[in-house]
């Protein structure tokens, strides 16, 4: 049970090292254009898929009715 508790406290350190002395965090320039660019290709993907959904709806329509 001891070693187990060391190995767990050996791998808290060597995370917190990780996370806080060797990560390198992005500036907030960095982030904001991130997140536009983001938010920009979310937006362009939701409008194709819109589009795609759409077109798949009136052709749906069209061939049912066609069949009728």
């Amino acid at each position: 049970m001891t070693r187990l508790l060391g190995r767990l406290r050996a791998f808290w350190n060597e995370t917190l090292t990780e996370v806080f002395a060797k990560a390198s965090w992005p500036t907030g320039k960095e982030l904001a254009q991130s997140t536009l660019i983001v938010v920009f290709a979310v937006a362009l993907l939701a409008t194709v898929v819109v589009l795609c959904d759409l077109s798949l709806s009136n052709l749906v329509q069209v061939a049912t009715q066609i069949a009728r």
